[in-house]
């Protein structure tokens, strides 16, 4: 059955027409593209496709003016592709459009952007891109912009290549054996729904906005299954003049983040103990129809391991350490990957799989060891 909003009318002919925006021109108009099929189901899919074909497109029927400069383009280019992308995705774009992009080259025109301006523009911004003054920006946020101005100038023929720094991943904190000993015994001094999550996030390496977004119906107890479908997480809104922030509940950001993972008894007999008379449509942590806020959460658990005596971290290091700890413990990269919702191995191997000095210390005991 159609919904409002969806842009799928039944015609008087029986068929299906489904409508999407194929393009926008400079001054941001849309250019819709019309689909008629037999079926609902075909006319939703069909429509899907052709948006995510047309998330990068400029109505090239539309002359562009020589004198166009690059805020007004990138501003239409960011319109066109709203629609085909998620909301984080888009208040990101937004961001480095407007804090980093259009004060500094916003204003030069269109065509006059090329290979030689915007390699002076990267090696300001690695010198003393940072909006407080205080130095470069960082290479991981330069490749992005960068990475942005290719997608976006592409559709209009002007390709962009520039020499980047390398960029290597930040070594992620993991706990030791002993700071994860003192975490889970305070964790479980008093069980609560708090108190479960950090748990959770433990022992099955689920992201903080995926944590946040749990009800009980996510849970399968009959199967000690855990099922994530959606993360929360808070993002810039655009849609306003002044930039404020609202939360954003979303599918997770890749088709391999929607899994389903086996719970450990100990936890699924936790979480019945907790549930008490919360109902199918509770959020887990708070019990009741309020979620709790991802950056509240963060602050909760920095109480609690200042209390265990660890110093140094932030929620993501319970994912990190479910991951090594699995190394260590033998199981294989796919496995672990799959768990993680990673959407390939290379990123497990490359981002959360750090043996520790211990470890290796005993693959190699092991290695000499005499048969």
């Amino acid at each position: 059955m159609a919904r409002r909003g969806e842009n799928i009318y039944k015609r008087k002919d029986g068929r299906w027409e489904a409508r999407y925006i194929k393009s926008r021109t400079l001054e941001g108009k849309a250019v819709y593209g019309y689909i008629y099929t037999r079926s609902y189901q075909s006319a939703k899919r069909a429509q899907a496709e052709a948006r995510s074909n047309s998330s990068n497109h400029i109505d090239s029927s539309q002359s562009l003016d020589h004198g166009t400069s690059l805020k007004k383009y990138l501003n239409t280019w960011s319109l066109s592709i709203k629609m085909s992308v998620k909301k984080s995705t888009f208040s990101n774009y937004k961001g480095l459009i407007q804090r980093h992009i259009i004060p500094s080259i916003g204003d030069v025109s269109l065509y006059q952007v090329n290979n030689e301006l915007v390699q002076q523009y990267v090696n300001e911004k690695l010198e003393g891109g940072r909006l407080d003054g205080n130095g470069g920006l960082s290479v991981k946020t330069t490749r992005d912009i960068v990475a942005l101005l290719k997608r976006s100038l592409k559709p209009v023929g002007i390709e962009i290549k520039v020499q980047l720094p390398k960029y290597t991943l930040p070594k992620l904190r993991v706990l030791t054996l002993d700071e994860q000993a003192a975490l889970i015994k305070a964790a479980m001094a008093q069980e609560d729904c708090e108190k479960a999550g950090i748990l959770l996030s433990l022992f099955t390496g689920i992201r903080l906005g995926e944590l946040c977004s749990l009800k009980w119906h996510d849970i399968s107890f009959e199967e000690g299954i855990l099922r994530i479908d959606k993360t929360i997480q808070r993002i810039v809104n655009y849609d306003v003049e002044e930039s404020k922030t609202a939360i954003d509940i979303d599918v997770p950001k890749s088709e391999q983040s929607m899994r389903n993972i086996p719970l450990p008894q100990f936890l699924i007999d936790m979480l019945r103990r907790i549930r008490k008379d919360a109902s199918e449509g509770d959020y887990i942590l708070s019990g009741n129809q309020h979620f709790v806020e991802p950056r509240l959460c963060q602050y909760r658990f920095k109480t609690l391991t200042k209390s265990a005596g660890i110093e140094r971290v932030n929620f993501h290091v319970l994912r990190h350490t479910f991951a090594t700890r699995c190394v260590e413990l033998g199981v294989d990269v796919k496995t672990i990957s799959q768990l993680l919702g990673h959407s390939n191995v290379n990123i497990t191997l490359n981002r959360y799989v750090h043996p520790t000095f211990e470890h290796q210390r005993k693959c190699l005991e092991k290695l000499f060891t005499p048969l």
